[in-house]
């Protein structure tokens, strides 16, 4: 009974082992993606701002860049109301996802969750095996 009861507690020692080991593994891919989507963002909000700059460049060479040109001040506050206008619409939409693209998001991480659980159960036979062939 004793070595049977050894075998439990050291199979269940080692599941745990790897479930902690593959828990490690899901947050360490879900954080180098969300610092990829990050780094993504940052690219497209660069890109933005240097059309932002192209923008105003062409506004300045359209109408003049002489500092008390009056066309040009008021062309460059317009821009910067319409800016601020779009700004503060786009702050009151909620951030949304297509259904859809939540749907496979989520399918994908219960394939990824299953097969997880299929290598670590796969694991754990294996060491079952090894530990009876060794008993």
């Amino acid at each position: 009974m004793d070595q049977i009861e050894l075998h439990k507690q050291t199979g269940e020692m080692v599941y745990a082992t790897l479930a902690d080991k593959a828990m490690l593994v899901h947050q360490l891919k879900k954080s180098l993606s969300n610092t990829s989507d990050q780094l993504d963002l940052e690219r497209i909000s660069s890109l933005a701002k240097d059309n932002r700059i192209k923008t105003l460049e062409e506004i300045i060479i359209e109408l003049g860049h002489h500092p008390k040109d009056a066309k040009g001040i008021k062309a460059l506050i317009r821009k910067k109301e319409e800016d601020i206008a779009a700004l503060r619409k786009q702050l009151r939409l909620p951030v949304t996802m297509h259904p859809q693209t939540r749907e496979l998001a989520q399918e994908k991480v219960e394939e990824d969750t299953r097969d997880l659980l299929m290598r670590m159960n796969q694991r754990l036979i294996a060491t079952e095996q090894e530990l009876e062939k060794a008993l």
